[in-house]
């Protein structure tokens, strides 16, 4: 067995235990947003309709979230258009009957806001794609790129679904939309998450 006899270095030797158990610690908690490991590419849920604080994973706005609620986080918001509100820091929220219906991330709100699967402003297509997944994906032309999904059915919706009679409000309603739109460079340059009822009337 192997002892240490001088007590100033068992001391050092303490010291620097302690520090490696507190780094260990922090690093366990800074992991990342727990949700965001929870999301598999190719798949989307209620959770994905949400987004959060990079440096806070508990400060978060999510879909159907009163305004009251939203504002905790957010703080007061400019009125821009009737019902929709821009906050600090880069984010956008339109509300429907006083809930959260659209979440938009623009350019400042890169470093600050995320989606609840880790994306944020300045990322690039390639990325993205591979936090949401390939297979759903419809990339338009204009730099743009979206992932609908049908809550009622629990199936993603392609083009030529889209095409067809949106059908009720009520249908529009359980659609739920991430998009992103992207510069020249292919680098995320504003999120959307939206129903699809807020994505066709802004209401």
């Amino acid at each position: 067995m192997w002892f240490i006899d001088d007590q100033e270095v068992q001391d050092d030797l303490k010291k620097v235990i302690m520090l490696v158990a507190m780094l260990l610690t922090i690093t366990a908690c800074n992991s990342g947003n727990d949700v965001a490991d929870q999301l598999e590419p190719d798949t989307f849920s209620k959770q994905d309709m949400a987004i959060y604080k990079v440096d806070n994973t508990k400060g978060r706005v999510s879909y159907g979230m009163s305004r009251k609620d939203a504002e905790k986080v957010l703080g007061t918001g400019d009125e821009a258009t009737t019902n929709t509100y821009t906050y600090d820091s880069g984010v956008g929220v339109l509300y429907r009957d006083d809930k959260v219906v659209a979440i938009t991330l623009k350019r400042e709100s890169q470093g600050v806001y995320r989606t609840a699967r880790g994306a944020e402003i300045g990322m690039s297509t390639t990325r993205i794609t591979e936090l949401y997944g390939e297979k759903h994906a419809i990339n338009g032309t204009g730099n743009y790129q979206e992932y609908h999904y049908d809550t009622e059915t629990g199936q993603f919706l392609d083009e030529a679904a889209l095409l067809q009679n949106p059908g009720s409000k009520e249908a529009l309603r359980a659609r739920h939309i991430f998009s992103a739109a992207y510069d020249g460079d292919n680098n995320a340059i504003e999120l959307f998450l939206i129903d699809g009822l807020a994505a066709r009337t802004l209401k």
